[in-house]
């Protein structure tokens, strides 16, 4: 623990800032938070404007009663005898045992429903019971165990994939203390089935599914962490702790402490910079620092972390701390049908990760890095595939990118999925025969940090930019879209560099027919090293690309002297096609795929 550091005061803290933004919003009418309602292009029609959210309100009732002030506790109940009432409770419903996001928006009316209300809401609703249940009045309590009851029945329901990581665990801890709360054996021998058989699905490759996420890493963490205080059941708590471990051995692999951020590759992400969020600073204790707790709005989860005992396990600190040389991390995520693989290079400067194959939504991370600038603060490296739809660019999820990677240098090859989603990856998708609209299509590199540029230029020959303490090199090997080759330009943001391999662009709305186009690819190279590093790289001859039948080949000699090859396919095909098309070697061979770990969480 820091010396300057206390575990109590930062609690406090957290709850000072999250109560001071939940007051601001509350409705005393509507008993919830009334807040703007942030644009959400998935689940909800409601995209803006004030509304009354359920789960944040929920949270809020909770650090109400954690304060225990004059009336809160009055104020609490309130919402929890509202939040009860916006519950689906009918089991015919398909529906049951869940909440819309807002209370003006009834699950049933949602497009779609969002199943994972019964999760996050369930596991306040036991956090409420567990730290105050008897201090509530008969009433409530009431409510409270009935709304526990469907939510737990809608999870069995559901019985998600143990793939989906962090549902998986969500669901594990509701079904487990709703079985002891309600008296319910049937509910938490599944729970405690359930907990053997995600261990078990972990155990096929080791690793998480549902690989690196920042945010749900963090919801894992305190997940695990709530079943360690609030489940007592000696068989789940060996398993819950192996399982705790296994989570930080994921973290750490990718941890930079240069920058102290997250390397790629990521499955989901929110925001590319991670800082040091309150659940990390609780379970160091301070080592890395306690950023101050900005004003908040409706957002309660802050506060909630006050009420989780987070820890880490004593033989992670060192790797927190420090690097020792730079080394690369290879590890297995997905086994099947097709196998799927994250590379990170970490030195003292940069950190560098990528998957092998994934697809473009805006939640993934599949070519993804930082650098340690000249100030001390990071630079991130973003790579993604952006649409123009006349009104505004998007992370367009019909993309699929896939790479090779040896150290800091990563050969990459991009195209096309059909059928495939547009800005979500399932819920909006693009049919076979479908047109749809855009003005340009784009694979783009953000260098968000680097030093600015003053103007868009032409870039075919590829970019090198000077990042201070690191460079950054990019180069196009060539492509196709509909009879057109891949042009690069470098183009300035405000806050940094933006690399840009135009596959399309229009003066104006084109209506786009995937069936008529052709190529849809694009390939090239990308390294991101120290400043002083491998200066011979810059006279290493590019990637260059080759088409035969079906597939497009990159070529590349990296500056090391590691020769790198990637396939995959040059038109559109469903991504299964893509995924079968995918090979790629090495110095002449398949590139190694190691599990996280070979000790097995359920023996």
């Amino acid at each position: 623990m820091h010396p300057a550091w206390s575990v109590a005061e930062y609690d406090r803290a957290l709850l000072r800032a999250a109560l001071a933004g939940g007051d601001r919003c509350w409705d005393p009418e509507a008993n919830l938070l009334q807040v703007e309602a942030p644009y959400n292009p998935i689940h909800t029609r409601i995209k803006g404007g004030l509304a009354h959210p359920t789960h944040n309100s929920l949270q809020y009732a909770l650090l109400l009663l954690e304060r225990g002030g004059t009336g809160d506790d009055e104020r609490a109940h309130d919402v929890i005898l509202r939040i009860a009432g916006l519950q689906d409770r009918s089991t015919d419903s398909p529906t049951y045992g869940i909440w819309g996001y807002y209370a003006e928006e009834p699950a049933a009316e949602m497009d779609p429903a969002d199943w994972n209300w019964a999760d996050f809401l369930g596991i306040h609703l036991l956090l409420v019971h567990a730290r105050h249940g008897d201090r509530l009045p008969p009433a409530v309590l009431r409510e409270l165990r009935e709304s526990v009851r469907h939510a737990a029945a809608s999870i069995v329901r559901r019985n998600v994939p143990l793939t989906y990581t962090n549902v998986a665990v969500m669901g594990t801890f509701v079904a487990l203390a709703a079985g002891r709360l309600l008296e319910d054996g049937t509910l938490f021998a599944y729970g405690k089935d359930r907990m053997v058989r995600l261990c078990e699905a972990i155990d096929s490759t080791g690793s998480f599914t549902e690989f690196n996420s920042p945010v749900y890493w963090g919801v894992v963490l305190q997940t695990l962490t709530l079943i360690r205080e609030h489940v007592r059941d000696e068989e789940v708590l060996e398993l819950n702790d192996r399982l705790h471990d296994r989570l930080w051995l994921h973290f750490l692999a990718r941890w930079h402490p240069s920058t102290r951020q997250l390397s790629g590759p990521m499955a989901r992400c929110y925001s590319n910079d991670l800082g040091v969020p309150p659940f990390l600073v609780k379970a160091v204790r301070g080592v890395l620092g306690t950023p101050e707790t900005g004003p908040v709005g409706g957002e309660m989860s802050v506060g909630v972390h006050a009420c989780v005992d987070y820890r880490m396990p004593d033989w992670a600190l060192p790797r927190l701390l420090e690097l020792e040389g730079g080394r690369e991390h290879r590890e297995l995520f997905a086994e099947s049908p097709f196998p799927e693989t994250g590379t990170t290079w970490l030195d003292a400067i940069t950190t560098l990760g990528s998957v092998n194959h994934q697809d473009t939504w805006l939640q993934r991370r599949a070519l993804f890095g930082h650098w340690a600038r000249p100030d001390g603060t990071s630079g991130h490296l973003h790579v993604h595939l952006v649409k123009d739809d006349g009104a505004e660019d998007f992370d367009f999820a019909s993309g699929v990118l896939s790479t090779v990677q040896s150290g800091p240098h990563v050969a990459w090859l991009t195209g096309f999925a059909c059928p495939a989603g547009d800005r979500h990856h399932h819920l909006d998708m693009i049919e076979p025969g479908d047109t749809f609209r855009a003005r340009s299509l784009r694979l783009v590199v953000d260098a968000i940090g680097a030093p600015p540029v003053t103007e868009t230029s032409a870039a075919d020959g590829g970019v090198d930019l000077d990042l201070g303490t690191a460079r950054l090199r990019f180069r196009s090997a060539g492509g196709g879209f509909g009879g057109r080759t891949p042009t690069v330009r470098v183009v300035p943001l405000a806050d940094g560099v933006r690399i840009e391999v135009v596959l399309f662009e229009s003066a104006a709305l084109v209506e786009l027919d995937w069936a008529t186009l052709g190529d849809t690819f694009a390939a090239g190279s990308l390294s991101l090293v120290p400043a002083g590093a491998e200066r011979d790289g810059d006279t290493v001859p590019g990637p260059e690309v080759v088409t035969a039948g079906d597939c497009a080949e990159v070529r590349w000699t990296t500056p090391r002297g590691n020769r790198l090859t990637l396939r995959g396919g040059r038109s559109v095909v469903s991504r299964e096609e893509h995924a079968a098309l995918y090979a790629a070697t090495l110095d002449g061979a398949a590139p190694p795929s190691p599990r996280l770990s070979d000790s097995r969480l359920v023996p």
